[in-house]
């Protein structure tokens, strides 16, 4: 029986709420984090003389009053924080807000409707345009706006679509975008900088450990300097400041990054540590943070983002841009006297010349949460209007998923994915707790807060005693367990129960290797799932064993709403290696996250952390799939075939074939439209297919020439015309037999086709033939011609606008790099910028109709660097998982009349074919 799960987030009356709502609207306040919307709440209260007061004040209050959206650019220092305040004031109407927050400690109250000032964080946001309670007479103050984050993105889109009043504020970045974007009737730009205060900046080509050598420390000591060293990672963080303290103790030194808690570098903020000091930090400190007696900042050129490939975050290390840069520099820079920057970096900058640059989009990468979010409204998502283009394809994917799942029926949440909605947890997770019974609602809610075990804890690490084998879940729930047993108790935060830690957290934390804010994070996030299920949080926490390791894997064997990896490859063959820091062995199922992440060639991996399922439970919930009609191109007598599998969420456990020759009447049409696809992609044996080639390249030359004037015939419209062909075939016989013809005349008439040859194939670039690709684009519904000016890399490296020939249609560029791929753009510019890159970039997914309709040139330049990446990868594996694997899948083939000719049934992990024997060994 599913649970019933109550949405402590959202006011608890929505019609009480809606009803309190004053003639001026509210001011809701979106943060980027739960610590944002503190300080925020000290604002409110606050009367502080800023910089930005000092500079635009009245302008502020003049665009205020007059019911216009507006943005603030301002510098670290300023006091745009502060200026929340006089905006509430004067569009209320009022100096006396009444203020409250709602984040995850926080929930709503029955005295929400009383507040006229409401601090949310962006998740919480979300749920409150689902729910209604964002009205149109509501102003939008969006702090922090350059923090970009897939729910912010989301927020934004929202807020448009019920017509709010944008009011923005952000640090160092390009305000263009907002500006139009939001409908800013202005944007108002101020900083602290003193230019009598200019640092002193130097770029170094040296990496962070080979920076922090005895000169550059004996010169902190020396001129007592405040440093403050930014890295990309945290492993990074906590080696600098290990070096340093270790060779200089002298040297106050500390480190920070989102595993810490804040309260680690306190004496930092709040200026009491002494100089010299160190304080290494992650990039997250660098606009958050506000360290006194800084004078010194060093960064590191680097930093690890989430770059959308075919709808895959795949973590890629790129350079810092031009916005991060500015603002890590700008702790120092024109705010100290004698300030010092030093940027550690492989390439060339020129600081002077940076400008700040729009901002980074995340919500790409997010395409289920943007499916169950319109679900849940009731739109489509081609109707918000989002700050980024829709990864189409990734948000098809996902609501299929969704609608596998149960989660979304008929474009709506059902009523299942509505309990799942309203978990305080990812869906996966939320999932498994509205599912689950009592007995495993602890493990549960514990692991669903811990991001991974891998993030939880240090490199260097003690997990005696509570690893559970086969489960980094259980694990994970077993050291917050202990740390509970030894250190915890129940207490109130908020007026809300909560799991807390005395002090000897920190001991046990050291001991361990254990990231103490992972643990506190967990507390909270477990008390607001135990709320939302309506249940009293455990006064003990019991230790998981093999009893729970069982009902465990076996809930998540029914249900499965992870990603899944068989013998360390996904469903559809992707290699997937299990994580160098998991407890779970390699081989099996595992169930869990899985993660992207580019190497030094920018080839993306895959990795999983998560818990093994005994293939025995796969079985038991596997299910049997309907009979299927294929073609097999490699069989040369008997290609068609039935074939009756085994599966298990995507991964085909076990399969029978039979040769058809005579279609069984109930599947001769799956049997004729089996063999027009065959035929349509080249793979029948049939004459048809080498006698129509040439006519068929015609055809879809003339379309792309005609700029989409003549007929279309596409992978699907050949498909269709075999098809219609094959109407009455019901044998291989007959299909041999049959005439199959591809008529161009019908497509593309003479008149016509004579017209389009007449254009030119190849134009002159500086004494240079270079071809021409014709080609059709489609935007918006669209359709309109183009010319593809296939250029060779070294020219197009150097081409200027004005050697660009005129033609009767657009010009787009394409440079064929062979192995490394092809490189598309629309602008030179865009050219250029690419081919820069150390890597091509991959092509937005298509489907194997877009490949139909490419060009023989780029088809066979996507052809060897497809082949090179698998090479490189460790060859082709086109099945979910290894033939001839321990617990794989395996393979019967019987012929005419099902009688079974592959020999005795062979027992789990054995293939029939003894080639794929030998390969799985």
């Amino acid at each position: 029986m599913q649970r019933t799960v109550t949405d402590r987030y959202l006011p608890p009356d929505h019609a009480a709420y809606v009803a309190a709502e004053p003639p001026t609207g509210r001011l809701i306040v979106i943060a980027p984090t739960r610590a944002a919307c503190e300080t925020i709440e000290l604002a409110l209260g606050l009367r502080i003389q800023t910089t930005l007061e000092k500079q635009h004040g009245s302008e502020i209050r003049d665009l205020a009053a007059a019911g216009k959206g507006f943005g603030i650019v301002a510098g670290t220092g300023t006091g745009k924080t502060l200026s929340i305040r006089p905006i509430a004031e004067t569009i209320l109407g009022t100096d006396t807000l009444k203020v409250g927050v709602v984040n995850r400690e926080r929930e709503a109250t029955p005295e929400t409707p009383s507040w006229n000032v409401i601090v949310v964080t962006t998740g919480i946001a979300r749920r409150w345009f689902q729910d209604g309670d964002i009205l149109p007479t509501d102003t939008l103050v969006v702090d922090e706006i350059h923090q970009t984050s897939a729910e912010l993105e989301l927020c934004l889109a929202l807020g448009k679509r019920v017509e709010c009043r944008f009011i923005w504020l952000s640090a160092t970045v390009d305000p263009t975008f907002y500006a139009r974007y939001l409908n800013a009737a202005a944007v108002l730009e101020t900083s602290a900088f003193d230019p009598s205060k200019a640092a002193d900046v130097k770029i170094i080509r040296k990496d962070p450990r080979t920076f922090l050598d005895d000169r550059f420390l004996q010169q902190v000591v020396k001129e007592r300097r405040g440093v403050g060293m930014f890295l990309p990672t945290r492993a990074g963080v906590e080696e600098a400041a290990e070096l340093v303290g270790e060779r200089f103790p002298r040297i106050n030194t500390a480190f920070y990054h989102g595993g810490e808690p804040i309260r680690i570098i306190r004496p930092f903020l709040e200026g009491e540590e002494k100089k010299p000091y160190f304080l290494a930090m992650t990039a997250a400190g660098q606009s958050a943070l506000n360290v006194q007696g800084l004078d010194t900042v060093v960064i590191d050129d680097t930093r690890f983002s989430n770059v959308i490939e075919r709808g895959k975050n795949v973590l890629t290390r790129l350079h810092l841009g031009a916005n991060e840069i500015l603002q890590m520099a700008g702790r120092v820079h024109g705010r100290v006297a004698g300030g010092r920057v030093f940027i550690l970096s492989d390439r060339d900058i020129h600081f002077s010349s940076l400008r700040p640059t729009a901002p980074e989009f995340q919500l790409a990468g997010d395409s289920e949460r943007v499916a169950m979010t319109c679900a849940d409204l009731g739109v489509a998502a081609d109707q918000l209007d989002l700050p980024v283009p829709l990864d189409r394809v990734a948000y098809r994917k996902a609501v299929s998923l969704l609608e596998q799942r149960g989660i979304i029926e008929n474009g709506r949440l059902s009523r299942y994915g509505k309990s799942v909605e309203a978990m305080p947890v990812d869906r996966p997770w939320a999932e498994l707790l509205v599912n689950a019974d009592d007995e495993l609602v602890p493990y549960l809610a514990v692991m669903s807060s811990i991001e991974s075990l891998h993030r939880m804890t240090r490199e260097e690490r003690d997990l005696s005693g509570v690893i559970v084998p086969g489960s980094d879940n259980l694990t994970a729930y077993n050291l917050y367990a202990e740390a509970f047993s030894h250190c915890g108790y129940i207490g109130e935060v908020y007026g809300l129960p909560r799991h807390l830690f005395d002090e000897s957290i920190e001991s046990w934390a050291e001991q361990r290797g254990v990231l103490v804010k992972a643990i506190e994070d967990a507390a909270l996030a477990t008390a607001s799932i135990y709320r939302a299920l309506g249940m009293e949080l455990p006064t003990k926490m019991v230790n998981a064993r093999d009893h729970i390791y069982r009902k465990f894997t076996e809930l998540l064997a029914q249900y499965m709403p992870f990603d899944l990896v068989v013998d360390e490859r996904t469903a559809d063959g992707t290699e997937a290696r299990v994580s160098k820091t998991s407890v779970a062995g390699s081989w099996g199922a595992i169930a869990g996250d899985l993660r992207y992440f580019a190497d030094r060639s920018g080839i993306p991996r895959a990795a999983i952390e998560g818990t093994q399922i005994p293939m025995e439970l796969i079985r038991r919930y596997a299910t049997r799939g309907k009979v299927e009609v294929v073609y097999d191109p490699r069989r040369k007598h008997g290609p068609l075939m039935l074939k009756r599998t085994v599966e298990y969420f995507g991964f085909e456990l076990e399969s029978e074939v039979e040769t058809v020759e005579d279609f069984p009447p109930d599947l001769a049409k799956e049997a004729r439209r089996a063999l027009a696809e065959a035929l349509a992609r080249g793979e029948a044996r049939h004459f048809a297919v080498k006698k129509n080639r040439e006519a068929i390249e015609e055809v879809r030359e003339a379309y792309k020439r005609s700029g989409g004037e003549t007929k279309r015939l596409g992978l699907p419209e050949l498909i269709a015309l075999y098809e219609e062909q094959l109407a009455g075939v019901s044998s291989m016989d007959d299909f041999q037999s049959a005439r199959l013809a591809v008529d161009i005349n019908k497509f593309v008439p003479p008149d016509i086709r004579d017209r389009l040859e007449r254009l030119p194939n190849k134009v002159t670039i500086r004494d240079r033939e270079v071809e021409i690709d014709y080609d059709v684009e489609d935007r918006d519904g669209q359709r309109r011609g183009v010319a593809r000016l296939r250029l060779p890399e070294k020219l197009a490296r150097t081409l200027t606008d004005a050697e660009i020939p005129e033609l009767d249609r657009p010009v787009r560029f394409v440079v064929l790099r062979g192995q490394r791929g092809a490189v598309r753009s629309e602008t030179l510019d865009e050219l250029q910028e690419r081919l820069k890159q150390p890597w091509s970039p991959d092509e937005v997914e298509e489907t194997q109709d877009d490949r139909s309709m490419l060009s023989h040139a780029e088809s066979e330049v996507r052809r060897i660097a497809g082949e090179f990446r698998r090479h490189r990868r460790g060859g082709d594996h086109r099945h979910g998982a290894r033939r001839g694997s321990r617990g794989g899948p395996r393979t019967r083939e019987s012929g005419r009349g099902g009688s079974n000719q592959g020999g005795p049934a062979r027992g789990p992990g054995r293939s029939s074919d003894p080639r794929r024997r030998r390969r799985g060994r």
